[in-house]
């Protein structure tokens, strides 16, 4: 997209200010050569970082504190569990597709109607900005429970995109397993869960639980193999907590899509 493209998604956004962010390399357009200048073309992900700055530089940071939030929202992930009452699940999932900061959102069973949220975050006021929205406009019946997670998750296999899933994937299972192991064994757990077929992702996290891992398999068989044959059999871990999510009741955003507000 051109200059112009993109202070039209930013009401209050300069030019000045894009061409600042260019400079110090927190955008990255590319160069489109013309006949008498070099004309910028800007991706989906320069304007995700940009929207990202502009959520903090707006609540009145200065430029290098906005800069520095945005960057650390990028890198820093909440997941947020939250009690729901089952006739207001849809609405809450809908709700949460109103902030670019929320990547994926999943009902999944529970005494209630438990639905799991992952959010890029930098602090508190990202977190609670989400939340609150749902506490006015959904009926949750409860107090979130929260993990952030120690360092960026990392994608170990490719996650299908909900938008993009046939009628073949759409019967595969999709579940969260929550994971306790001893704070110095944590690492290695990450690192084995990452070798093991199905989990597409794995993760510390602080708080309670230790370790989150992402896990889509063909059928529920397979899910029980995963979790009671392999992760249990982990001899570091003390014990996990599944939640396997409803079908048709979850959405993920591509990666470039996840940004601030």
């Amino acid at each position: 997209m051109e200059l112009k493209d993109l202070l039209s998604e930013i009401p209050g956004l300069n030019k000045r200010l894009v061409y600042y962010l260019e400079s110090q390399g927190f955008i990255q357009p590319t160069q489109v050569r013309k006949l008498r200048i070099n004309r910028r073309d800007y991706g989906i992900e320069d304007l995700q970082r940009v929207k990202q700055f502009w959520t903090y530089y707006a609540r009145g940071h200065s430029v290098r504190s906005a800069m520095e939030s945005a960057a650390r929202a990028e890198q820093s992930v909440v997941i947020a569990l939250l009690p729901v009452a089952y006739r207001n699940r849809q609405r809450t999932l809908e709700v949460l597709r109103e902030f670019a900061r929320v990547r994926e959102a999943a009902v999944v069973y529970g005494e209630t109607g438990d639905l799991i949220v992952w959010m890029k975050a930098a602090d508190e006021h990202d977190v609670y900005g989400v939340l609150d929205r749902v506490f006015e406009t959904a009926s949750v019946i409860g107090v979130p429970r929260l993990w952030r997670v120690v360092d960026d998750c990392e994608q170990v296999r490719s996650s299908p995109h909900a938008a993009e899933l046939s009628p073949e994937k759409e019967k595969q299972v999709l579940a969260y397993v929550l994971i306790k192991a001893p704070p110095k064994q944590v690492g290695d757990v990450v690192e084995k869960l990452r070798k093991f077929s199905g989990i597409v992702e794995a993760c510390a996290l602080y708080g309670e639980s230790d370790v989150i891992a992402k896990i889509i398999v063909a059928r529920q068989d397979d899910l029980d193999n995963l979790v009671m044959n392999q992760i249990q059999s982990l001899p570091a871990v003390e014990s996990t907590r599944t939640f396997i999510a409803v079908g048709g009741m979850h959405w993920e955003r591509a990666a470039a899509e996840v940004g601030g507000s």
